[in-house]
């Protein structure tokens, strides 16, 4: 069954969801009714069990119907940037969709609709129209406009039942992953199920009508153009975010952001290997998504339509806001994290970023060298001699990773210690003026000598590093290179652990704790959450943003303070062993087995730790049937314990 019959369908047990409850409290009280007639004591409890019923219906449909759609970014307003606000409205006039109620502009790689509804979809409230940055910077007009035609065309088509069905199934979803545990969520989601079930082809439908109102508002070449485009925007904001816009935290500075993934994104070597990545993605893209169907189908779908050639705007997109060179700067203030320092151009940015970073990894260098144990000193001149003496593992092997698999730990130790004496000499050189950093849009910063020769550090260590017989070579070449060997910096301090997840709670002992996974080890705080909090945190909306506001809290504090508060434990991957985690259907259980001798580092009372095999120490922990999580502590636990985690398969996986 496909078309406006699925559609009506899914829309009848939509209503149906909300006049089943109201049914059975109106029949019960119908029943009371008649009951009281010839027993009065029979009826006035049958008229309690319809209040209470009524009651209970009341506050889970509260807690379902309380989610609300929260804008993002900046939004535009309709004086302050016509241009962009008349094409919205052209393209909506022409597709006969709605107008969006807001304009915003977001830092996210792309574009959407964001609807705010009531009744689960049933009545819309509040449209949003999002752009991201990115698309501004990567996209010329005419791909802009089919970027939002596209979008506003999800909003209409041939039957309005399969929007709103669409509408509906948005909303259901959204509100399923916003529930905490409890009944309500348990009994929500075997609904949504049943209803995005019934719906599952809306999605498609309203995609591919989308694409044909692209196609009409600004061609077909243009229309697939904007596609692609915005797949290989999605990719390379990524690379261009993690490469290039953290060198912006790392010195404390905002850049251009705009004008540098522009820049990025039609740089020659980057635009080739990008095409070829978008290929590859759309070409091995899955069928089964069930919001839209793959790339390659709605671009065949759009070359299909036949339309008149349209005049192509090759501006940049951009150039459909007022005054960008003021406004562009304006917004990327208002979308930066806050506390960055003035604005940088990109040059002096990259050239900054990349002597903080050598500075950063000749410290951790020094600090490997003072915690190895080796009559070292951390200059340059004196490491050379340890490697060439054999002892290069053994200097960086307090900065390892200590979840490494066996078979890798030489490979690692002799790229770590590459990368750290690379990293000394290019700082030694920057210290002396006789070497900066130089932005590459292609690639990684190159490292520029003061002759305007480049300098690759890896090429230049990397052999002696993994040959010590060649350590003397590598010094003649050092001192050609005029790098001053006694240079050295104080040991890096002990880094702040980051958090990649809350688990809440876990049960320890006979105790419950709240779980945070950092990157160094594991916080145990007792928690202060009963059952019964629980559970109405999955009933009460009230409950439940208090619940979320506190791990958010909980997240937002450094960990070093967290492990000053009583009763904290700390669990330091340097001193686990091996851990075991084993699934069943109850949940999972993680055993720990840690060395808790006098070289330890952990901070742990008795309280749920026992003595194991060979002088090693054990902690259990288990989860709970009304655990929640914040962020993604399991990934971050995976990469914490790395090769010394254990997966056991569940227990009911033979059944």
């Amino acid at each position: 069954m496909r078309g406006p019959w699925r559609a009506a369908l899914a829309l009848a047990l939509h209503i149906g969801f909300f006049l089943a409850p109201i049914a059975l409290v109106l029949g019960l009280l119908a029943i009371a009714a008649l009951t009281f007639r010839y027993d009065q004591g029979g009826g006035a409890k049958a008229a309690l069990a319809a209040v209470a019923v009524g009651a209970i219906c009341a506050i889970g449909l509260r807690a379902v119907l309380r989610n609300r759609v929260r804008p993002r970014g900046v939004q535009l307003a309709r004086t302050e940037q016509p241009q962009l606000w008349r094409m919205a409205e052209s393209i909506a006039a022409d597709a006969d969709a709605p107008v969006p109620d807001e304009i915003r502009i977001t830092s996210e790689p792309n574009a959407t609709i964001l609807e705010d509804t009531a009744l689960l979809g049933l009545r819309t409230r509040t449209r949003y129209l999002e752009l991201g940055l990115p698309l501004l910077a990567a996209l010329n007009a005419s791909e802009l406009r089919a970027v939002v035609a596209h979008e506003l065309g999800r909003l209409t088509g041939r039957n309005r039942l399969t929007v709103t069905a669409y509408r509906a199934s948005a909303s259901v979803e959204r509100t399923v992953a916003r529930l905490t545990g409890g009944p309500v969520k348990w009994l929500f989601t075997g609904y949504a199920r049943l209803f995005t079930a019934i719906a599952a082809t809306t999605g498609h439908e309203l995609e591919l009508a989308a694409g044909a109102i692209a196609v009409r508002e600004a061609g077909t070449r243009t229309a697939v153009t904007a596609l692609r485009k915005a797949i290989a925007i999605e990719i390379g904001w990524q690379e261009y975010a993690d490469d290039y816009l953290s060198m912006a935290k790392s010195v404390g500075h905002a850049p251009d952001v705009l004008l540098g993934f522009r820049s990025f994104m039609e740089h020659p070597v980057r635009k080739p290997q990008l095409a070829e990545r978008v290929k590859q993605t759309i070409a091995e893209e899955a069928d089964g998504s069930r919001t839209r169907p793959p790339a390659r189908k709605r671009i065949e779908a759009m070359k299909r339509i036949k339309v008149g050639n349209k005049e192509l705007d090759d501006r940049p997109a951009f150039a459909m806001l007022r005054n960008p060179r003021k406004s562009v700067p304006e917004l990327e203030d208002r979308l930066m994290i806050e506390g960055l320092k003035r604005r940088l151009a990109w040059p002096e940015l990259a050239r900054l970023a990349g002597a903080a970073h050598v500075a950063e990894r000749a410290a951790l260098l020094s600090s490997a060298a003072a915690q190895s144990g080796l009559p070292v000193e951390p200059t340059i001149v004196g490491i050379l001699p340890a490697i060439h003496r054999g002892q290069g593992h053994d200097l960086v092997n307090p900065v390892l990773n200590p979840g490494l698999c066996p078979e890798r730990i030489d490979e690692a130790a002799v790229d770590t210690l590459t990368e750290l004496l690379g990293c000394a000499v290019v700082d030694a050189l920057i210290c002396a003026r006789r070497a900066h950093h130089e932005l590459d849009w292609g690639g990684p910063s190159t490292v520029r000598l003061a002759n305007g020769q480049p300098l690759d550090p890896d090429r230049l260590v990397r052999p002696a590093v993994s040959d010590p017989r060649l350590i003397p070579g590598l010094h003649r070449a050092l001192v050609d290179l005029k790098v001053p060997l006694t240079h050295a910096r104080r040991p890096a301090a002990e880094p702040e652990p980051a958090l990649a997840g809350i688990v809440s709670p876990v049960q320890c002992a006979d105790g419950n704790y709240d779980l945070l996974v950092t990157d160094r080890g594991l916080v145990l705080l007792p928690s202060s959450a009963s059952t019964t909090k629980r559970l109405l945190a999955g009933t009460l909306a009230r409950f439940r943003k208090a619940e979320q506001a506190q791990l958010a809290e909980l997240a937002a504090t450094p960990v070093g303070e967290l492990r000053e508060q009583p009763g904290a434990q700390w669990v330091d991957s340097r001193d686990v062993a091996s851990a075991r985690l084993d699934q069943d259907r109850g949940g999972w259980s993680l055993s720990l087995e840690l060395y808790l001798d006098e070289y330890a580092v952990s901070e742990l009372d008795d309280v749920g730790v026992r003595g194991g095999e060979d002088g090693m120490s054990e902690l259990a922990l288990r989860s709970t049937a009304d655990g929640v999580e914040h962020g993604d502590p399991y990934r971050g636990l995976g990469e914490l314990m790395g090769a010394r985690m254990n997966l056991d398969e569940p227990a009911y996986a033979d059944e």
